[in-house]
C-alpha cells in the first residue's frame, strides 16, 4: 500500500494539555501511523472562544497507509477515546486532531475539507508547519510566504518536546 505524507494539528486547552497531546501522539503511533516530525510546541489564545482558556498547539508530520476518510475516523476515535465532549463548533476541548494537509488532495465534503480551511490565517498552525517543512506549499506559495503574510503572530514557544512522548 502507498504511503500518504498527512500534517495534523494537535491542539489541547483543558486539563493536562501536554500530556494529552502526548498521549494522542502514542496513540496515533499505535494505530500504526509513523511520526516523522513534530513541531515545536506553542501556547497561544482560545481564537473563537472568548475567554477560554489558552491552548497548546503543535504539528505532526505522518505517514500513513490510511485513506483521508479513514485516518479522519482515526483521529475523530482517538479524540473521543481522550475524553473530547463536542458541545459546539468553538469550545474549550482535551484534545483536537485537525487533518491539515493530506499528501495532495483536495478534498471538500461536508464532513472533511482538505487542505483544512483555516491553515493560512492561523498563526497556531503556520508557525508549527514552518518549523518543520517551510518548503511546503500550500495554495501555490510556500508555508514560509503564507507565514510572512500573517497579519499578526501572538504564540509563546514552551520548553516542552512531543519528541519527549515517543
Amino acid at each position: 500500500m502507498p504511503l500518504t505524507t498527512a500534517y495534523l494539528g494537535l491542539g489541547s486547552n483543558v486539563g493536562a494539555r501536554f500530556e494529552q497531546m502526548c498521549a494522542a501522539l502514542r496513540h496515533l503511533q499505535a494505530a500504526g501511523l509513523a511520526i516523522i516530525n513534530t513541531s515545536p510546541v506553542y501556547q497561544n489564545r482560545a481564537v473563537g472562544m472568548g475567554t477560554a482558556d489558552p491552548f497548546l498547539n503543535a504539528v505532526v508530520e505522518v505517514r500513513t497507509t490510511l485513506q483521508a476518510e479513514g485516518l479522519l475516523n482515526l483521529c475523530l476515535a482517538i479524540e473521543t477515546q481522550l475524553g473530547r465532549i463536542r458541545t459546539q463548533r468553538w469550545s474549550p476541548r482535551t484534545i483536537d486532531i485537525d487533518i491539515l494537509i493530506f499528501g495532495h488532495t483536495q478534498i471538500h465534503t461536508e464532513r472533511l475539507q482538505l487542505p483544512h480551511p483555516g491553515i493560512t490565517e492561523r498563526d497556531f498552525v503556520l508557525q508549527p508547519l514552518l518549523d518543520i517543512a517551510p518548503e511546503l506549499k500550500l495554495q501555490g506559495a510556500s508555508i514560509k510566504i503564507l507565514w510572512q503574510q500573517l497579519a499578526s503572530v501572538k504564540l509563546e514557544r514552551v520548553s516542552q518536546s512531543l519528541s519527549e512522548c515517543l
